[in-house]
């Protein structure tokens, strides 16, 4: 690990640092420093709001079955890296870059995480867009909802490919133009938002074709895979009680989620996995 951070700056905080470019999202990093910048009693009833705690929870499992012993992964967009809570009983060999481009959500990781922190989860305030790593230095990227926010989506992509070792794993999730949704929306005569700006400066591009054509072109045609998950937790629709930690129909959406025409119809996520050959 000290040869991948050795040219970073590390805070009294116990948070790395790396040169940010400017960003021509200036409002929304604003808006969302605001948001990350409050206080929280409840970590996971907070999470719950938004990800399926469950669900995710099973997909991190089935990615850290992929990666070698002794791997490396980046997290990118990981916020309060929620994700690795059960790193050390699940893969104990393995160690964790989390990257964030808002040092409010690593202050929170700092938190979450507490102990695993400079053991085998480490902080990196720094741009998805400009990854301060060396080429192929890691086993694994991961990232959920962070890159379908990035205006540069193939400049996201190419950093990601760059610093992954070759066999390396690469997956990244987001929101899905989900056909039930999208039927509820007409019903209901309200617009259903696929791609651009949400609420005047929030940036969502949904998942779609363009982003797969993209990763085709640096992983090729064969070793590009698409799923879905979590197709009961729905926060736009309100359904949310399945996210909750240890909830019983959020372990049954997990499942759910593999059910190839059903998880299509009704997933609110999908993913792109892909190795780097």
């Amino acid at each position: 690990m000290e040869n991948i951070l050795k040219n970073l700056k590390l805070s009294k905080d116990g948070i790395y640092s790396a040169d940010i470019p400017s960003s021509e999202q200036d409002v929304e990093l604003k808006m969302r420093s605001a948001v990350a910048s409050r206080e929280y009693s409840d970590y996971f009833g907070e999470i719950a709001k938004n990800h399926s705690i469950p669900v995710m929870d099973k997909e991190i499992v089935r990615f850290l079955k992929k990666i070698k012993p002794n791997g490396i992964i980046l997290d990118i967009g990981g916020c309060w890296g929620w994700h690795w809570r059960n790193l050390s009983k699940e893969r104990p060999d393995i160690k964790v870059v989390v990257v964030d481009f808002l040092r409010e959500n690593l202050n929170h990781a700092k938190k979450f995480l507490a102990d695993s922190i400079g053991k085998n989860i480490f902080l990196v305030h720094a741009d998805a867009t400009s990854l301060p790593f060396l080429d192929q230095t890691f086993d694994g990227v991961w990232t959920v909802q962070t890159f379908q926010h990035i205006p540069d989506f193939r400049k996201a992509c190419h950093e990601a490919y760059r610093v992954l070792k070759t066999d390396g794993i690469f997956i990244n999730y987001s929101l899905n133009l989900t056909p039930f949704n999208r039927i509820i929306y007409a019903i209901l005569g309200k617009r259903f938002h696929k791609e651009g700006k949400l609420e005047g400066s929030f940036l969502l591009n949904k998942a779609n074709v363009s982003q797969k054509k993209i990763l085709i072109e640096l992983y090729g045609d064969r070793n590009v895979d698409e799923s879905y998950s979590e197709c009961l937790f729905h926060p736009d629709l309100k359904l949310v009680f399945s996210g909750q930690k240890d909830n019983v129909f959020g372990r049954l959406d997990s499942y759910l989620s593999k059910l190839y025409g059903f998880n299509a119809f009704f997933a609110r996520q999908k993913s792109f996995s892909a190795v780097r050959r």
